[in-house]
């Protein structure tokens, strides 16, 4: 049975009270306590009492996105609970008996072919696909945004503590970058996705052939630059020469290496660095144009993807997992050691 007792204690933005500059997403002052599900019968929107909800429920700037994208079965193979406490931070609490993968026609990736079930997040910005229900972004980080007009020092900060055991998973942000301005994106040919990891297990990585470069992302531990760090190593998917992808999107993956993965503490990544990252690989591997003034960022979300325990990804076992979200934090123009505060 797979299970992930992963308690994301994001503390690093202080309290309910936003931060002087930056953006506070959790967490969320006055909100009564309440709980939303995610099944294989509703895995993009929470079951309703008819049917499914239009979208998942938002909180001030976030919106808390089940996101169970790769989930078959019925619904009583179990459920993805994600539910706001009175001090504003969220808890996810996974009970699956089947983590089958979704293969009908129907599935948003019938042939996706991989162990990551669901990706249960706090999301900022455009929900692709789902503009009209996605929350408003704030006047500090404006979504979409042209990449070459991104503030800079662009830092996610989060803290958390994971206790994984048995179970495929990793702990990510997810960017969604589009080739045009548009305010109603979704996946299609030229979209990028960047999953930025800073914790996972072993089952979840990647396998070596997909690996394309590595670089140096700047980030911190409890306010401590981490200044010795190896490097981070690059993986690719559905991105080929001159500006193209698969129909609906390329992938990169930016993961540390297992010594500097976080298990626990505050964590400020510097996401500025991974974008221009992407864009020096992508234009020396793939002879892509320049990203800066033809790419903007539609998304920024931190959560948990999971899957199976064996990592295989047609394994319809059970996967079991917990979560506390209780902030979560984007800021611009400071340093690895300022953001947030």
């Amino acid at each position: 049975m797979g299970v992930l007792a992963a308690t994301l204690l994001l503390a690093g933005c202080g309290s309910a009270k936003s931060p002087d500059h930056g953006v506070a997403l959790l967490p969320i002052s006055g909100v009564n306590a309440q709980r939303w599900r995610w099944t294989g019968q509703c895995p993009l929107s929470p079951a309703a009492t008819q049917g499914c909800a239009a979208a998942g429920p938002i909180l001030g700037l976030a919106q808390l996105n089940g996101d169970e994208w790769n989930l078959g079965g019925p619904a009583k193979a179990g459920s993805l609970n994600m539910s706001v406490g009175s001090d504003g931070a969220v808890t996810l609490a996974g009970r699956f008996a089947r983590t089958a993968p979704c293969t009908e026609s129907t599935c948003l990736a019938p042939s996706a072919y991989t162990w990551v079930r669901g990706y249960p997040n706090v999301l900022y910005g455009i929900n692709q696909c789902h503009a009209d229900s996605s929350p408003k972004p704030s006047p500090r980080l404006p979504l979409p945004l042209r990449l070459d007009s991104i503030p800079p020092h662009l830092i996610g900060v989060t803290a958390y503590a994971a206790h994984p055991s048995d179970v495929t998973f990793d702990i990510a942000y997810d960017l969604w970058l589009n080739p045009t301005g548009t305010t109603r994106p979704c996946r299609n040919q030229g979209t990028l996705e960047i999953l930025v990891w800073t914790d996972y297990d072993a089952r979840a990585l990647l396998p070596p052939s997909m690996q394309i470069g590595t670089a140096s992302i700047p980030y911190a531990v409890d306010g401590v630059a981490r200044t010795n760090s190896h490097t981070w190593s690059i993986y690719a998917s559905n991105i080929y020469a001159g500006g193209r992808t698969a129909p609906w999107g390329g992938t990169l993956w930016f993961v540390p290496g297992k010594a500097d993965v976080v298990r626990h503490g505050r964590v400020s990544v510097e996401l500025s660095a991974v974008l221009s990252a992407a864009r020096l690989l992508l234009h020396d591997n793939y002879g892509w144009p320049e990203l800066g003034p033809r790419y903007w960022l539609d998304t920024a979300s931190f959560g948990v993807e999971f899957g199976p325990a064996s990592g295989d990804p047609m394994d319809p076992s059970a996967s079991h997992f917990a979560a506390r979200i209780s902030t979560y934090c984007l800021d611009v123009r400071t340093t690895l050691e300022a953001a947030c505060r």
